[in-house]
């Protein structure tokens, strides 16, 4: 099995931990934070917009840890390593380990500069390591089942598709760096999440339109409406509210014969089919989509093969798409 350093131990890192834990396909052997508690596996309460994290004593021990990232990217029984730290340190960690000679899995967004991503896309290039960044909606059940009744062309073409993510502004980050423009590029963080399912399920676009929120040049609500020749219509909503509330992602599908229907307000797990005014469930897979995403840059990493299913140029082009929807809210 091919082995996995892990740079950031936040609320992703904590996630993404788990996920190696239980891999049939990679070892963990060493983790990196620059918290010494972290490292001592005291992982006290922490909130995360996908829910509460509470842990007891972790045990560490079978782990080297590092506080310094460049310790982990050096250490040589690291063969890929994965990093979930904040956006402006990807580019700069992921470029150290591509020439260090190790495969790399970057947290989303990329990067919030096109220079930074081809600068990391060239690394992978030059180093001749896989590279593929964390956009976990293309391993999620709900929109990997919709992605292949789309493609298929059951239920005809698409007409219309509307993609939804919405949570409590991130005052729970550490520093509160989710919370400064130039670190995050505020809601970007979680936009890009719907940006990236739009560009996988239907391409480019021809032409954006967008609205919203940006006080101070942080944008906080966001409202875009892409649109296609021929068709369909995509409107993308994503929302950090200072006022509170829950989780919530979804995305309703509506193609010629049929409209699916994902909302995790309702039920996290269904994904329904509307269809001559009757509505079933569809089956859907069970596997955790951080676990099939881990899993599938490991085994492809180590059979030293691209990332096919999410190449870094795609991952690039959401950064591409979100910077001109931003740049219309004047950021």
């Amino acid at each position: 099995m091919i082995k996995v350093g892990l740079i950031g131990l936040g609320a992703i890192g904590r996630v993404h931990y788990a996920s190696w834990r239980r891999s049939k396909a990679a070892q963990l052997v060493a983790v990196s934070a620059r918290d010494p508690k972290k490292l001592a596996g005291e992982w006290t309460e922490q909130d995360f917009n996908i829910g509460e994290q509470t842990q007891e004593k972790v045990d560490l021990s079978d782990l080297a840890t590092y506080q310094c990232a460049e310790e982990l990217i050096a250490d040589p029984q690291v063969e890929l390593v994965d990093i979930c730290t904040i956006t402006p340190q990807h580019a700069p960690l992921a470029i150290a380990a591509l020439r260090a000679g190790k495969h790399v899995l970057c947290e989303k967004p990329m990067a919030l500069s096109l220079a930074e991503c081809r600068a990391m896309e060239a690394a992978a290039e030059s180093a001749g390591k896989s590279l593929m960044i964390g956009h976990c909606l293309r391993f999620w059940p709900q929109y990997l089942k919709a992605h292949e009744l789309l493609t298929s062309g059951e239920f005809g073409r698409a007409i219309d598709a509307r993609l939804h993510r919405s949570s409590a502004a991130p005052l729970w980050s550490e520093s509160g760096w989710f919370l400064r423009k130039e670190q995050s590029g505020g809601v970007l963080d979680l936009h890009i999440h719907d940006i990236d399912v739009a560009l996988w399920w239907f391409g480019r676009p021809e032409s954006i339109a967008t609205s919203g929120y940006a006080p101070d040049g942080l944008p906080l609500i966001i409202d875009s409406t892409w649109r296609y020749a021929g068709g369909p219509t995509v409107q993308l909503h994503g929302s950090w509210d200072r006022n509170g509330g829950t989780f919530r992602h979804g995305f309703r599908l509506v193609m010629e014969r049929g409209t699916l229907v994902h909302d995790l307000a309702v039920d996290p797990d269904a994904l329904v089919l509307l269809q001559n005014g009757t509505a079933r469930p569809i089956p859907v897979s069970t596997v955790s989509g951080y676990d099939a995403e881990l899993d599938y840059f490991a085994t492809q990493a180590a059979a030293g093969l691209a990332p096919t299913r999410l190449p870094p140029a795609e991952s690039r082009l959401a950064v591409e798409m979100g910077l001109e929807e931003f740049r219309q809210l004047g950021w």
